[in-house]
């Protein structure tokens, strides 16, 4: 049985924001006027059951329905990469958004004929439910890309159009004992969810070991690499690979394009509770269904589900 509701309701803000005001309140009237204490108990009663409710996680995401976020902090990681951070309605307020999905964002966008048109794109954020009242988007601008670029024209300030839960992965602790993961790019940010759950989750027991290659053209292409390294220090069950086009000197890692060799060295072997993800570029993405299924994996079906062996995002 889980100990997390009773753990919660002892924790600080319940302790300062209604047990000892309540507390005071009974106390000062049963010194004061003893008559007063019945009322006082149902002022306390009250007042803490609204702080209670006010201070429950909500989800807003809404899965057929837009819904305006605005744009809180903008993290600028390199020349085209930032980290945008959006405000949710309430600080307890979280997206509600199960590890592995992703959502959809929508704007309606000019197009080279002088018409407008609305596109949609999907992005995994790279925060979790863990942390109430924002969300985070990892985003890579391309000159020809729509959504992606129009998110680099954002200001602090201006809204963006969601909506969600999207995907057919919902990671759940221990659902198989190996992932193998295969990532390029912009890739990593499904992997990260998913590798920050399962750490999250080593205290309530999940034994889960994750082996990530992390495919990139130059050293500065590898997002989020201090965030890999410094969970791959602190968790003795998850390793990262990296490979690299443009190797620098006494580069120690893969070089060139993954490979089957790459696979069978760094991940685990095909098992019935071992998985494959997979999550990159489309030239990639259908490379990698080739070779894992020469190396004895279950051959990867065009759209993924949750029960294949071999799963791309």
């Amino acid at each position: 049985m889980s100990t997390a509701p009773a753990n919660k309701f002892l924790s600080k803000a319940y302790i300062d924001g209604i047990y000892i005001p309540s507390g005071l309140l009974i106390f000062g009237c049963f010194i004061v006027k003893k008559d007063w204490l019945p009322f006082a108990v149902a002022l306390a009663a009250v007042l803490g059951g609204y702080k209670i409710w006010s201070s429950q996680e909500t989800p807003v995401l809404k899965p057929t329905v837009f819904q305006d976020f605005e744009l809180k902090e903008k993290t600028i990681i390199s020349h085209n990469v930032a980290i945008y951070r959006f405000s949710l309605p309430k600080p307890t307020s979280i997206l509600g958004l199960p590890i592995g999905q992703h959502i959809s964002i929508s704007a309606v966008l000019p197009q080279p004929d002088g018409s407008s048109k609305e596109i949609v794109r999907s992005y995994t954020p790279v925060s979790g439910d863990h942390q109430p009242g924002y969300f985070d988007l990892l985003i890579k601008s391309y000159p020809t890309g729509n959504i992606s670029k129009h998110m680099a024209s954002l200001t602090v300030g201006q809204t963006i159009k969601v909506r969600g839960p999207k995907g057919a992965m919902v990671y759940t602790p221990n659902m198989v004992r190996h992932f193998g993961m295969i990532a390029g790019g912009t890739g990593i940010t499904p992997m990260l969810q998913i590798i920050r759950a399962v750490i999250r989750g080593r205290a309530a027991g999940d034994k889960t070991e994750v082996d990530l290659i992390f495919a990139n053209v130059n050293p500065e292409d590898i997002l989020l690499k201090d965030d890999l390294d410094g969970l791959a220090a602190q968790d003795k069950g998850f390793r990262v690979h990296y490979v690299l086009n443009n190797p620098p000197e006494k580069w120690d890692g893969g070089v060139g394009f993954v490979t089957p060799e790459m696979i069978t060295k760094w991940l685990p072997k095909p098992a019935e509770d071992v998985k494959l993800l997979l999550c990159g570029p489309p030239p990639m993405i259908s490379a990698m269904k080739k070779a894992s299924e020469g190396l004895g994996f279950k051959k990867a079906k065009p759209v993924s589900k949750l029960e294949d062996q071999v799963f791309a995002f």
